[in-house]
């Protein structure tokens, strides 16, 4: 497809001198394969574009395939076997390391800092979105050839932390123990609840909640977060017994989900002994001046932001804006990155907008190079989840009833499926994980059970259904066919596959419904690409949602195993079988979810 693209790119570049040549993919494959629109180069020559179009198709011509004028498009179409050809070779012919949409190395390095949990807390359904839109941007930027430093800037500094040790003296048992968390306050939790982070979760609401009718409680917090920076004994090591109890519990959830960084000890609290300095070259930057009771700001309104950015308190003590800032300013210097993306929520837009002004005028460096990529906040359907409320829904417990909805699933419709547990987990994670891709990032998530852990549509198991069909099909070919779509072990984001030579007879992928399937593979580089255009999964997860539909077409009517078949059309049918299967497996490992090899 690359040396096609190329072509018709050549010939509409000699056609149209000075015209920028932008190709477009058709909504279909009975439209074509690639599609010239013809509205700027008209405008440009004077011409009508439908006009212009007509004039192109019969002028132009590449081997293999047919231009057709299609009102102000000029619609490229191949060939069945010429389809056949590009799409299967591009997927079957590729070395292990390089596979169907990849990229090699291309020099830049993009720092992608996602997840970013605050410590002494469970993660909830609203953590998914960060760390599965994350690690989807950092596994495709990798895929497509960039340096990738994977960050998890961990919530474990600031006057949150006050609250907490102020609730934990207030309330625990023994706080001469070794952070005894088994006191009883409240209603006894379920089993699984009974670890220290749920007690701290309980300490942090129930403090909020006295705090409504003491007002005083609040300066108690801010006191005790005061006595944190400044280096007091008690509350280092608490704190200290805090951060080592939620990286072990975090590591667990990390597990389980299949992701990973580069680091998960640079939090806030790594860029403490930077603060003074990033305070002094703002202050050597002429940039702070003093706000409201003593604090000091960085007046931002001649870059069009009213609200200046808050560095440093009234009482001394420093703010998130001033960690993100000592952040940026240590990933220059120890990265030197060429983008630095942060997938953090809608509500944090003006922080960043006010963080990358700051940076701006402290080092022009930074300019371009930062990104927020906000997302949609999860709601529940009675308004906003709120951690110091308490109401919230665990991102375990979503997991788990996932599973268990699966697995009675399988023991209902397949009982001796091998490893029924592992592979309720595979599809029961698919269904959480696909479900938030394939809602637009931007758009908040109001969540209900029933959506979030869905089974049918063109939903992750969907997908994954897909994939196990087309490994029994391969199963019951015998041969090599099978091992020839299995992967080795991913390196990275690659999922490693065998060279394999194509059929040298095609004609048996020639029918609609094979066309049908070869035309939506075709599209997945693009739809790869897409998700760094878009800094979302989204686009991945609608191609692979098309793919497995237009596989079941496919299968349907175009039989593979079937006795009549000649050996040519068997192989031809088989070869196409193991493309799909290759492609939705890197697809879906793109996004962090297994491929099953049985359901």
């Amino acid at each position: 497809m690359v040396a096609l693209r190329h072509t018709f790119e050549q010939q509409l570049a000699a056609a149209l001198p000075g015209v920028d040549i932008t190709l477009e993919r058709p909504k279909s494959g009975e439209l074509g394969d690639l599609a010239f629109p013809c509205f700027r180069a008209a405008k440009q020559l004077g011409k009508n574009p439908a006009q212009l179009s007509q004039e192109l198709a019969g002028s132009l011509a590449v081997e293999g395939a047919t231009l057709v004028a299609a009102g102000p498009y000029l619609n490229l179409k191949l060939a069945p076997e010429t389809r056949a050809k590009a799409v299967l070779g591009a997927i079957l012919e590729t070395p292990a390391d390089r596979p169907y949409g990849s990229r090699p190395a291309n020099g830049k390095r993009v720092i992608v800092e996602y997840s970013s949990p605050n410590i002494a807390k469970l993660f909830t359904i609203g953590h998914l979105r960060s760390t599965m839109i994350g690690h989807a941007l950092a596994q495709t930027h990798q895929f497509l050839g960039y340096d990738v430093v994977r960050l998890n800037h961990l919530g474990d500094w600031g006057t949150q932390f006050g609250t907490l040790l102020a609730a934990y003296t207030r309330w625990a048992q023994d706080r001469n123990a070794d952070l005894r968390l088994d006191f009883d306050w409240a209603e006894p939790a379920p089993e699984k609840r009974r670890t220290p982070l749920f007690r701290l979760f309980q300490l942090y609401v129930r403090f909020h909640a006295d705090e409504e009718s003491d007002p005083a409680m609040r300066d108690e917090a801010r006191d005790w977060f005061k006595r944190l920076e400044n280096n007091d004994p008690e509350a280092r090591v608490l704190w200290k017994r805090f951060r080592e109890l939620s990286l072990a519990e975090f590591q667990r959830i990390y597990d389980r989900l299949g992701v990973s960084f580069d680091t998960l000890e640079q939090g806030e609290a790594f860029y403490e002994d930077q603060l003074l300095p990033t305070m002094q070259r703002l202050e050597d930057a002429g940039l702070l001046v003093e706000g409201d009771k003593g604090a000091r700001i960085v007046n931002l309104e001649d870059v069009g932001i009213a609200t200046p950015c808050l560095v440093q308190k009234g009482d001394g003590t420093s703010i998130y804006a001033t960690r993100d800032l000592a952040a940026a300013l240590y990933r220059k210097k120890t990265f030197n990155f060429d983008r630095c993306l942060y997938v953090v929520g809608t509500d944090q837009v003006l922080h960043f907008q006010q963080i990358f002004a700051v940076l701006d005028k402290l080092d022009p460096w930074f300019k371009g190079r930062m990104l927020h990529t906000p997302f949609g906040m999860v709601k529940l359907p009675e308004g906003k989840m709120s951690t110091r409320k308490g109401n919230v829904i665990f991102l375990e417990d979503v997991l788990d009833e996932a599973r268990e909805r699966v697995a009675a699933i399988i023991e209902e419709k397949n009982p001796d499926l091998r490893d029924k547990a592992e592979v309720a987990e595979i599809l029961g994670m698919g269904a959480v994980v696909f479900f938030d891709a394939m809602n637009d990032r931007v758009k908040p998530i109001t969540f209900t059970w029933d959506r979030v852990i869905a089974l049918d549509g063109d939903t992750g198991p969907y997908v994954q259904y897909a994939h196990a069909r087309i490994m029994s099909v391969l199963r019951k070919a015998g041969g090599d066919w099978e091992a020839r779509a299995q992967a080795g072990a991913p390196s990275g984001p690659v999922v490693p596959f065998p060279s394999m030579p194509l059929p040298p007879e095609l004609s048996g992928v020639t029918a609609p419904e094979a066309q049908a399937l070869l035309f939506e593979l075709a599209g997945l580089p693009g739809a790869i690409a897409a998700v760094l255009e878009g800094c979302m999964a989204t686009p991945l997860a609608r191609q692979l949602v098309a793919v497995a539909r237009s596989f079941s077409g496919y299968y349907t009517n175009c039989p593979i195993l079937a006795p009549e078949n000649a050996p040519e059309v068997r192989d031809a049918r088989l070869a196409l079988c193991v493309a799909t299967a290759r492609a939705l497996r890197q697809g879906l490992y793109l996004m962090g979810i297994k491929a099953p090899e049985e359901m």
